[in-house]
């Protein structure tokens, strides 16, 4: 396996709009690292300039030791699987799973052998002489692994995957990567828009928006203290509410959010945005907390529920365990703990 450098990549295409800018990146080698972002943030832009589908305007893609920036697919030694599979309908699960090894000429005896230990490893042993017609979505995707696999490539890529997969099969999948992952000691680049996705799998997380990384850690870290407002909007379901505040002029360091109040450290000043996470929002009774709010929608989820809240104008998510007993319209109080309160700048920069 091997390391992946990633030097000022930037990448523009035909209308002059930056699909990159400026990406770098370090992915060590056997690492799991998740590139996450909403659709055209550049993630997809990335995997491919490091594939060789696509040839970036400037920067530096290095795989080990070697600059492969301007090299074509077949050198780099990587393999990637496609969020619509890319499966040869007319070729049977075989005859995918062992098409790169056959376009490299391997030895027949080792082409069934490998083959077989990829096939057994994900489970499709006994799908071997069915075509792509015949597989569910989730078997098609073991099939497409298995065609990766097979190439035992120094630097595994996959965009997004587990996109057409149901939500139980997402699930399986992830934990089947995950093992698939221990099992080789890979070095693997994870595309998703799914945080979810991106929480649960990478040992770390790259943040990109408009074509720039806005924040790169483990993914308790990424949660926990977000570089900027976008990533704490963006990270968390649902995501961090982000709220703009004003400074009260007759009420010294309090700054207001519609029917809101919060109080300032000594440090920041001015305008300000203020982040706190549905969880860690709750509800009391009228007159509690930093203000009150009125109720827009319940959604129950089991466990928790999550209230759509209304505050002076200014919408706020609580997150709340179990289901209370709430009905739109009812009026709250709301109670944030200081210690979750998080604060950004106008331009959305992390000051607190």
């Amino acid at each position: 396996m091997a390391s992946v450098t990633l030097r000022q990549l930037t990448k523009r295409f035909d209308s002059g709009t930056p699909a990159l800018q400026d990406l770098s990146l370090d992915v060590a080698d056997g690492e799991f690292l998740v590139l996450l972002g909403p659709s055209g943030c550049g993630k997809t832009t990335a995997l491919r300039c490091i594939a060789g589908l696509e040839e970036p305007t400037s920067g530096q893609i290095q795989i080990g030791a070697r600059d492969v920036t301007h090299l074509p697919p077949g050198d780099r030694d990587v393999a990637m699987v496609f969020q619509n599979y890319a499966l040869y309908p007319h070729l049977t699960v075989r005859e995918n799973i062992a098409f790169p090894l056959e376009m490299r000429r391997t030895p027949a005896a080792d082409v069934v052998r490998r083959v077989r230990e990829a096939a057994d490893r994900l489970g499709i042993g006994e799908l071997l002489d069915r075509r792509p017609a015949q597989l569910s979505g989730g078997q098609r995707q073991r099939v497409a692994l298995g065609r990766a696999i097979v190439r035992a490539p120094q630097v595994f890529l996959f965009d997004e995957p587990l996109s057409n997969l149901d939500a139980r099969l997402r699930v399986d999948m992830r934990a089947e990567l995950l093992a698939l992952h221990r099992d080789l000691g890979a070095t693997m680049i994870f595309v998703t828009h799914d945080q979810i996705e991106a929480m649960t799998m990478g040992q770390r997380i790259a943040v990109l928006h408009e074509g720039r990384l806005r924040q790169v850690g483990a993914p308790a870290d990424v949660y926990r203290a977000p570089a900027d407002a976008f990533v704490a909007g963006f990270v968390g379901s649902p995501g961090m509410n982000v709220l703009v505040g004003a400074p009260e002029p007759e009420k010294k360091r309090v700054v207001g959010c519609g029917s809101l109040r919060f109080r300032m450290p000594a440090n920041v000043t001015g305008s300000v945005q203020i982040g706190v996470r549905p969880e860690h929002v709750s509800l009391g009774a009228v007159g509690e907390g930093v203000g009150d709010a009125d109720v827009r929608m319940v959604e129950p989820l089991g466990s928790d529920t999550l209230v759509h809240l209304d505050a002076g104008g200014v919408p706020l998510v609580a997150k709340v365990p179990g289901i209370p007993n709430l009905t739109s319209g009812a009026r709250v109080g709301v109670l944030v703990d200081p210690a979750h309160v998080h604060l950004f700048d106008v331009a959305g920069v992390r000051v607190g």
